[in-house]
C-alpha cells in the first residue's frame, strides 16, 4: 500500500473514531463534585472538577464509561443587589476514552450529598442477606426503582429500568419547574435522579438554579442563594449537553 493510501486510511479511521466519539446535544451526563463550590472562598477561574457517575451510552454505539474527568470553571462569583450570592459557572470538557471532548452543558437538576446517599439505599431497612441488586430505592425527585428485574416508575407509568450503576430513563418536561425539553423515547443516564428531576434537592430552599444554561448565553449555569452558595464535595448534578449554536 502507497504512503498516500496509508495515510488516507488513517486519516478515515481518526475521523470515524472522532466521531463515534462525539457526545450529541441532549445528552445526560451525572456527575459528582469533586470539589466544594463555596461563593465565600471561589475565584474567576478556578478550576471545577467532577466525575461521571454513571456509564453514559452514545446513539452512536459508544459510551463515556463511569470515573471519567469532567472539567470546568468558575466564571464569576459575588452578591447581586438584595443581598442575593451567585457562582456563574461552566462546565466545558470531558476525558472520554483518552481524548478531551469538548462539550456545552445546561444543569436540569443538583442534589446534595445526602440526597444522593438516601436514593442509594432501600425504601425499608434492608432484610437480611438480600443483596442490594435486589432493594427498591426511590430517586431524586421520586421515581421509585425496583431493582432486581423491575423497571423504574414514575407513578404508574414505567419510564426506564435500572442498570448495574444506576439507571436508564426517560426524561420528562416539567414545564411548571422550568424545564421544558423531554427525552422522547430516548433513554437517558440519570443516575439518582428521577424522570422528572428538575432544581435543587436538599438544599432546604438555600439554593436556586437561576440560569440552567439551556438558553442564551449556553452552557453557563448560574446558581443562586438568599444565603451563600454552597455546593458540597460529592453533590450530584444532571448535566445536559447542549448546543452553542444559536
Amino acid at each position: 500500500m502507497s504512503a498516500f493510501k496509508i495515510a488516507t486510511t488513517v486519516l478515515l479511521i481518526s475521523a470515524a473514531t472522532a466521531r463515534a466519539q462525539e457526545i450529541p446535544p441532549a445528552t445526560a451526563l451525572p456527575i459528582t463534585l469533586n470539589s466544594t463550590l463555596d461563593v465565600r472562598k471561589v475565584v474567576s477561574g478556578q478550576p471545577i472538577t467532577a466525575s461521571i457517575a454513571q456509564d453514559v451510552p452514545l446513539p452512536s454505539g459508544g459510551r463515556i464509561r463511569a470515573g471519567s474527568r469532567v472539567t470546568g470553571h468558575v466564571l464569576q462569583a459575588g452578591t447581586k443587589v438584595g443581598r442575593r450570592t451567585y457562582i456563574r459557572l461552566r462546565f466545558d470538557r470531558v476525558r472520554a476514552n483518552d481524548r478531551d471532548i469538548a462539550i456545552a452543558t445546561s444543569l436540569r437538576a443538583v442534589a446534595s450529598p445526602r440526597e444522593v446517599q438516601d436514593a442509594q439505599l432501600p425504601q425499608h431497612g434492608p432484610i437480611l442477606g438480600e443483596s442490594p441488586a435486589n432493594w427498591t430505592t426511590t430517586q431524586v425527585g421520586d421515581d421509585v426503582v425496583y431493582r432486581g428485574g423491575g423497571h423504574v416508575m414514575h407513578d404508574a407509568t414505567v419510564v426506564g429500568d435500572p442498570v448495574k450503576d444506576g439507571v436508564l430513563a426517560v426524561l420528562l418536561a416539567v414545564p411548571r419547574a422550568g424545564c421544558e425539553t423531554a427525552s422522547g423515547d430516548r433513554r437517558l443516564a440519570l443516575w439518582v435522579f428521577s424522570s422528572s428531576a428538575c432544581g435543587a434537592y436538599g438544599f432546604y430552599g438555600r439554593l436556586d438554579i437561576a440560569h440552567a444554561g439551556n438558553s442564551s448565553p449556553m452552557g453557563e449555569i448560574v446558581l443562586e442563594s438568599k444565603k451563600n452558595v454552597h455546593v458540597d464535595t460529592g453533590a450530584a448534578m444532571l448535566l445536559i449537553t447542549v448546543s452553542t449554536i444559536q
